[in-house]
């Protein structure tokens, strides 16, 4: 049976969110952290990587491995994405659950003092973290940036961001830009984590059998003499559209690389978000969509085409990979299938395939115990926490009409155009 977490108030802006379950044999604990999209973006993004590699207690990558062995082979991840105009900067640890320790010790209360020790104790010298790590993170942190540009998908829908969003925070880059990487010292990296430890909206979720409470108690202890003013985190939604807007960019690839963006008339994230997910679904979603069955099966105007929301922006983004030739066409189906669900040409199978589409996701949640912690950190800023089972019922409660309600609010705003010429790279290269 699933059980609703619990929460544990730290520190201003700071919060605890355990979730007990002995569905699994390892568990999971993540330190989440938001910022808003303002200021050194390279230096806030290059952070939960430096601060995997080491703290002061194992201050380097071997010291570090021997003590993960220790813990039954832990592991250590760290990430950075875009949560509306927020950046979402995440370490976690994962390891065995502690029902399977050998002598009974509590091994998420060490890997819990591990991740406090990484994020509260890093290895810095001078104000500063040392050079060698900074210049080798600032390394990978430019590899990942150019494979995005590098992938044709990724980067056709980050210039579509780009241009959408020229005026809005939501269209900066969650890295940063390559110069921006360059540049960053490890004075400016240690500001940033001071800045981190002082500002960022916080959130600790753990999933596993190990009680919260001793965990809840380390995390008050390290946050007493940290001075706390947490960070405002709104994100601008726009609802209305003065007039589409088309952007065109040539480059030496086989296939071409259409990304439309939608706004909606959502004015928060959870403004309708069920209505508008079963919406979503249905335009662009799985083999039973609209998209799907229309424009690539029956027209063969694409070779993939489909639709996602970012709720935390209120918008919508399709993605089309077609021939070079095809993008006015393309654009005009698209428009078409998205008027069909507006005037109610909805049938009663893709309704239904969609929720139950929908649902199948949620109940995959409960599959690990980092799906558990990701789906509870995703919602670090909301007032009120739901569990997938209680987002399934709101999903099934969705009717036709409030689809059909939420389709009118989507509008088009901006199209970007990848157009394939000569004979370049495949689809992903």
């Amino acid at each position: 049976m699933e059980k609703y977490p619990v929460f544990f108030d730290i520190a201003p802006g700071v919060k605890l969110c355990a979730t007990d379950t002995k569905r699994f044999k390892t568990g999971c604990i993540s330190f989440t952290m938001l910022l808003p999209m303002k200021g050194n973006l390279a230096a806030n993004a290059l952070l939960p990587y430096i601060l995997r590699r080491s703290c002061r207690k194992y201050p380097d990558f071997s010291l570090l491995n021997g003590r993960l062995a220790e813990l039954y082979g832990a592991s250590l991840s760290a990430g950075v994405s875009k949560f509306g105009e927020r950046q979402f900067l995440s370490v976690s640890i994962t390891a065995i659950d502690d029902r399977f320790s050998l002598t009974g010790e509590s091994i998420a209360a060490e890997c819990a003092a591990l991740l406090l020790d990484l994020i509260f104790d890093p290895d810095t010298d001078n104000a500063s973290f040392k050079t060698e790590a900074v210049e080798l993170e600032k390394r990978l942190m430019i590899e990942r940036i150019e494979s995005e540009l590098n992938n044709k998908r990724v980067y056709a829908f980050r210039r579509c961001q780009e241009h959408m969003f020229e005026s809005e925070d939501y269209g900066k880059s969650k890295y940063g830009t390559i110069d921006e990487v360059k540049a960053l010292s490890g004075t400016d990296v240690y500001n940033a984590w001071l800045n981190l430890l002082k500002t960022a909206v916080i959130q600790v979720d753990m999933a596993g059998s190990s009680p919260a409470e001793k965990i809840a108690d380390e995390l008050k202890k390290r946050f007493a003499d940290i001075e706390r003013e947490p960070a405002s985190l709104d994100t601008l939604f726009i609802n209305k559209v003065d007039k589409q807007r088309h952007f065109q960019e040539e480059m030496v690839v086989e296939q071409g690389k259409l990304v439309l963006g939608f706004r909606t008339d959502m004015t928060h994230a959870r403004d309708n978000i069920h209505a508008m997910r079963v919406m979503t679904d249905i335009f662009g979603g799985g083999t039973y969509s609209k998209l799907f069955k229309n424009l690539r099966e029956k027209m063969s105007l694409c070779y993939y085409c489909s639709a996602r929301m970012t709720a935390e922006k209120g918008v919508i983004f399709v993605q089309s990979g077609i021939e070079s030739d095809k993008d006015k066409e393309v654009i005009t189906q698209v428009l078409r299938q998205l008027e069909d669900i507006k005037s109610g040409n909805i049938g009663a199978e893709e309704f239904e395939a969609s929720k139950l589409s929908i649902c199948d996701s949620l109940r995959s949640v409960e599959d690990s115990p980092e799906s558990i912690v990701s789906w509870y950190a995703y919602q670090i800023i909301r007032d009120e926490i739901t569990t997938p089972a209680q987002e399934e019922e709101m999903i099934k409660a969705v009717n036709i009409q409030e689809v059909i309600q939420a389709a009118k609010g989507v509008v088009l705003d901006t199209s970007y155009f990848l157009k394939g010429i000569g004979e370049g790279k495949t689809d992903e290269d």
